[in-house]
């Protein structure tokens, strides 16, 4: 009798506009069991706990938008996202594969805020991805930014521009999406229950959810 190959873990991505709260939720995840990635950007001043970022998918992405004349802070269209991102195909495709297959049925995925703006690239090779989505207030997401990187851009225009990309990739796409708040994630009052959001949507036990409440900074 043949036998039946073992389905892979779904990926789990997680998108935001930075300083949203994405490492935020990316350190969920991993509290929580799911395979973020083993070498992660490093934590700063602007991020005492850690961005829990694969710096494998950081790298791909800053060469996408590097390609496409862009930056994070100045994004490109889609279009030229989807023409000049065309030669990062075969690497975002070989790294998602050694992803998964090191995972095996473990749940695995990672965070890059950038990937609002890149996800078309590796759209083909990740079908089956359910994307939790972190939303802010956008006016306290500008003044983060203020204070993190100044008057680099219109900061205003470039939160538009993310999440404009996400959701019209993900009304393209038709995958499985859950928007975090980030104000009730951070208030004690509401942030437990939406842990619990999270790990269902995940399909994660709640044995889970006193260790990743207690992580959580409410100050």
């Amino acid at each position: 009798m043949k036998k039946h190959k073992k389905a892979l873990g779904t990926p789990i991505v997680v998108l935001g506009m930075h300083r949203s709260g994405t490492s935020l939720v990316a350190g969920i995840l991993r509290n929580a069991g799911v395979l973020m990635g083993d070498k992660f950007l490093p934590p700063d001043e602007f991020n005492l706990r850690g961005y829990f970022e694969d710096t494998d998918f950081l790298w791909i992405n800053k060469g996408i938008l590097e390609s496409a004349g862009a930056s994070w802070y100045a994004p490109p269209t889609v279009e030229l996202i989807l023409s000049r991102g065309e030669k990062f195909r075969r690497i975002a495709q070989k790294t998602i594969a050694e992803k998964r297959t090191k995972a095996k049925r473990k749940s695995w995925g990672w965070k890059d805020p950038r990937n609002c703006l890149t996800c078309w690239v590796y759209s083909e090779f990740i079908q089956d991805a359910k994307f939790i989505v972190v939303v802010r207030n956008p006016m306290d997401i500008r003044l983060s930014l203020l204070k993190a990187h100044g008057d680099l851009a219109n900061w205003d225009s470039v939160i538009n521009l993310y999440y404009a990309s996400v959701d019209k990739f993900l009304q393209m796409h038709k995958n499985q999406s859950l928007n975090v708040s980030f104000e009730e994630l951070t208030y004690k009052k509401y942030s437990k229950e939406t842990c619990t959001k999270i790990l269902t949507f995940i399909n994660k036990s709640n044995k889970f959810i006193d260790k990743i409440w207690s992580g959580i900074d409410f100050r």
